[in-house]
């Protein structure tokens, strides 16, 4: 792996664990916090969702 991927990992790992509690806070500050949670669970649905189009289109991903 080189570098520039290394990094770019783990910038994701970071937007990861600051971007849930964020954007909860976000809707709940809107609305309320049930759909804050709400909505972060939709957000990784769409992810769950969207990660298996690409294994059905043949996505080449790496193997750890």
């Amino acid at each position: 792996m080189s570098a520039v991927s290394e990094g770019a990992a783990e910038l994701g790992r970071e937007l990861g664990d600051a971007g849930g509690p964020l954007l909860v806070a976000a809707v709940a500050a809107a609305t309320t916090l049930t759909a804050g949670f709400a909505a972060l669970a939709a957000l990784a649905a769409a992810a769950v969702l969207a990660s298996q189009v690409g294994d059905e289109h043949g996505v080449h991903r790496p193997q750890p």
